[in-house]
């Protein structure tokens, strides 16, 4: 094996991911078995190791993105899609969710349709992730929203929220973080939106809270293209709810109680 750290990378990844599908195809076996045998007295106990498999998967899937775009190897299929039909539907079902964290969560959008050209899959992964800092920085009682607007030629998405606000570090001013650091989230939204054309501003407001403003260019639908309805709810690769997923940090045990991952 060569020994470029470099190479590194895509070997534990690749190791880790074979490790996780071990422990998946361990917990989809062991929850029924635990169910029968035990009873419900067990859930919380299953909830649990089911958001720490969730969570995982999480950072698995961030490093593993972030693997493939230093290596240049992240490819960005677009497709023609309703950019405010995957905002509204996304909010739709997000909000239940955050209500389980003691969050608010609203949508207001200024079109009912805005036709474009994007990665939907990755665009949830985008949203759900700045929601998640959203949902996590407002706290129990808080509020958060989407907010979609057109400005020009560009697609203007507002993740915000009422929290405490943002905290520059002063060792890389070019990068907002709360308090606890935003992650390899962050560096996986970024990431997203720039294959987009795009760009992520973070904007501390006067009064309190902040705001994550995603800029994307419209790329008007290309003649004779169909405009596909994403999938909404999973995770292409594995069928696993990548709303569960984006969300497993910010999200109550109660969440993943078997009945509900049923």
């Amino acid at each position: 094996m060569s020994e470029d750290r470099g190479d590194l990378g895509p070997l534990l990844v690749e190791q880790f991911r074979e490790q996780m599908n071990n422990l998946t195809a361990a917990i989809q076996l062991l929850t029924p078995v635990v169910r029968e045998k035990g009873g419900e007295q067990y859930d919380p106990y299953l909830a649990i190791l089911h958001q720490s498999l969730y969570r995982m998967m999480r950072m698995l899937g961030n490093v593993e993105y972030l693997e493939l775009d230093a290596c240049l190897e992240q490819e960005i299929k677009l497709e023609t899609l309703d950019l405010a039909g995957l905002c509204r539907e996304l909010a739709a079902q997000a909000a239940p969710l955050t209500e389980l964290a003691g969050v608010t969560f609203s949508y207001e959008e200024e079109t009912g349709s805005l036709l474009t050209q994007g990665n939907s899959r990755l665009l949830r992964r985008m949203l759900l992730g700045l929601i998640a800092n959203a949902v996590k920085a407002a706290g129990k009682g808080g509020q958060a929203g989407l907010r979609l607007a057109v400005y020009h030629d560009k697609a203007v998405l507002t993740v915000w929220d009422n929290g405490p606000g943002l905290v520059p570090r002063p060792e890389e001013d070019s990068l907002l973080s709360r308090p606890d650091g935003l992650g390899l989230g962050l560096r996986v939204a970024r990431s997203i939106a720039a294959g987009h054309g795009g760009a992520i501003v973070f904007e501390q407001r006067e009064d309190r809270g902040c705001r994550a403003v995603v800029s994307l260019p419209i790329r008007p639908p290309e003649g004779g293209k169909v405009l596909r309805t994403p999938t909404m709810g999973y995770d292409g690769s594995g069928g696993f709810s990548d709303l569960l997923v984006e969300l497993a940090g910010v999200l109550p045990y109660e969440a993943f109680l078997p009945r509900e991952l049923e």
